[in-house]
């Protein structure tokens, strides 16, 4: 099996609407971003890391730590998987070679663990036929489950994501029948290229 090109790419933006700043927000003395992009490095099937921002102060911030990036050229905010494709072709243009798995790592993850970024791009490695993978983790409070920081996922029995949201899902309200399982995002996706 030839060796697979895998590069993780993190999309950060000073104008969060529910927190402006966020990515450069310290925690324990280090942009947030910072911490996720370390964090990345330590990834064993990483290729390479990015990130990709369309601020000024975020590139400012990746060149003080040696931290590669591309600027995201879109005036408007069109969505970080939109913004991850067009970073793709401009990363594989600058390196004269196609990359086979893009892990989007979001830019608000600073809990991430290298380990993460493994499990979530595995399933590719056992079946070239998957397209875009996302993983997952038990939510283990109702204040949680409610809270709209916190995206949600119903699965089915296979755990294929069948539906995400910021409300809580499945709804408590029409559900009589005891405990049922909760789900939250957690927002590594990998996905294959030609399918991003």
């Amino acid at each position: 099996m030839k060796a697979l090109n895998i590069i993780g790419i993190i999309p950060v933006r000073m104008g969060s609407t529910r927190f402006p700043g966020k990515p450069l927000e310290k925690i324990l003395g280090m942009p947030m971003v910072g911490h996720i992009y370390q964090r990345s490095k330590i990834s064993k099937i990483l290729n390479d890391v990015y990130i990709l921002t369309p601020d000024k102060e975020i590139t400012d911030y990746a060149d003080s730590i040696g931290a590669k990036w591309v600027k995201d050229k879109k005036a408007v905010y069109r969505g970080c998987s939109n913004a991850t494709a067009d970073a793709v072709l401009e990363i594989e243009k600058k390196l004269g070679k196609r990359m086979d798995i893009v892990v989007m790592i979001q830019g608000d993850e600073p809990m991430i663990v290298p380990e993460m970024i493994d499990l979530a791009v595995e399933p590719f490695l056992n079946d070239p036929s998957i397209s875009v993978v996302n993983l997952m983790a038990p939510i283990r409070s109702i204040e949680e489950h409610n809270d709209p920081n916190c995206p949600k996922v119903v699965v089915d029995r296979n755990n294929f994501a069948l539906y995400f949201s910021r409300e809580p899902i499945p709804s408590r309200k029409k559900w009589s029948g005891g405990d049922y399982p909760m789900f939250k995002q957690v927002c590594i996706m990998p996905f294959a290229r030609d399918f991003l």
